[in-house]
């Protein structure tokens, strides 16, 4: 750190490394001091930018510079061995999402952090949003009351042509398909808001894109509070969506969206009263109005008293924090460690939908099959059957 400002440098130049420098000179209080991307003309368009230098790699980058932060967006099967040589060096890691293909990857990753002086920390922006600290809070307290069912979707739509880099579609190169690579922010918030997972049954299916994996997946889910929920993950919906719903003994919480919420986003319908309660259903095959309205005045509900200023779920939000962390001293919360129970919610997805069985989150150590790879090293020819629709 050099007067105030937090030094950082951004490995690989494609499209989401645009979102990392943006939100790093939002900050006002970063220096971008160097980029690193193998294709030629990549590192120096974004340097260029911000008067950064450009690199061929990582290993040209550390050698030259000395960042207190390194952004990875490189595609995802390289993350692990990019981090690692980082951590080596003493430099602190932000990986994007996902950050690792496996959870052995991860373990390893967390076993140079903690011979490090540097951290890991990953983007899940969707934790940092105002709306989405909102929830976390009150639905901790027990404000909103107890959740009791939860809908988790993910509905959005990649064409064939996103397939063309040669690492997409691949277990090698983006390790999985929408449950991994697009529905794990909101699976991830989803967490966030319900904590701890136990068990999981789930089916994964390639109906249309050129992949190795799934393009659509369902999972039923029961959390450790008892509370159950519903996921699914798609890239064939032409009209994206991004979700989340939690009813709970105290009302529902909803955000819709799509790549990114604000609190406008975010709705909660207190329980109606016992007189309109009692009043549900006495007319069966009428049409009522959307939700249960109260015909006694409504007292101001916990959600909406905890509105303050609106900061949306993007970059900006989780690397504001993150700057603002560092420079002063304190933890950042959105860790390697503090991420695993999303890697291990996707593992369990995944093992559930191969196998055909519920899969629990406490049988995910080292020895179970898909701890080494999300497809659990699957015969190639039983793993294509498996993503076969029945």
């Amino acid at each position: 750190m050099t007067d105030g400002l937090l030094k950082v440098a951004i490995v690989g130049c494609g499209n989401i490394s645009r979102r990392h420098a943006e939100a790093y000179a939002s900050t006002g209080r970063t220096e971008l001091v160097a980029t690193a991307d193998p294709v030629d003309g990549k590192a120096r368009k974004l340097a260029d930018g911000y008067g950064a230098t450009p690199y061929a790699n990582v290993t040209e980058l550390l050698a030259a510079e000395d960042p207190d932060l390194v952004s990875v967006t490189t595609p995802p099967g390289s993350h692990a061995g990019i981090a690692i040589e980082i951590l080596a060096a003493g430099k602190s890691v932000l990986l994007e999402k996902p950050p690792v293909l496996s959870l052995a990857e991860l373990d390893t990753v967390a076993k140079a952090e903690q011979d490090s002086a540097g951290s890991v920390y990953v983007v899940f922006q969707h934790r940092h949003g105002s709306g989405g600290l909102r929830a976390a809070d009150l639905l901790g307290r027990g404000a909103l009351g107890r959740p009791l069912v939860a809908v988790c979707e993910t509905l959005w739509f990649r064409p064939r042509s996103y397939f063309d880099p040669e690492w997409r579609g691949t277990w090698i190169g983006e390790g999985g398909g929408p449950t991994l690579g697009h529905g794990i922010h909101q699976i991830d918030l989803l967490l966030h808001l319900l904590g701890p997972w136990r068990t999981i049954t789930a089916t994964a299916v390639r109906l249309d894109r050129p992949v190795e994996f799934e393009d659509v997946s369902l999972a039923s889910v029961t959390f450790e509070s008892g509370a159950v929920a519903t996921v699914i993950n798609s890239l064939l919906s032409p009209r994206e969506l991004s979700r989340i719903r939690i009813d709970t003994t105290g009302g529902t919480l909803e955000v819709n969206h799509v790549y990114g919420y604000s609190d406008q986003d975010w709705t909660f319908h207190p329980a109606p009263d016992a007189a309109t309660a009692a009043a549900l259903g006495l007319d069966p095959g009428v049409r009522k109005a959307n939700g249960a309205e109260s015909k006694e005045p409504a007292a101001a509900d916990p959600w909406s008293a905890s509105a303050g200023d609106d900061l949306p779920s993007n970059h900006e939000a989780q690397l504001g924090h993150l700057v603002d962390d560092l420079l002063s001293g304190r933890p950042h919360e959105t860790t390697l460690a503090a991420t695993r129970p999303t890697m291990e919610f996707v593992t369990a997805l995944y093992a559930s939908a191969i196998t055909g069985k519920p899969v629990d989150r406490a049988d995910l150590t080292p020895g179970h099959p898909f701890y080494q790879a999300l497809h659990g090293e699957t015969p190639k020819d039983q793993l294509s059957r498996s993503f076969r629709p029945t």
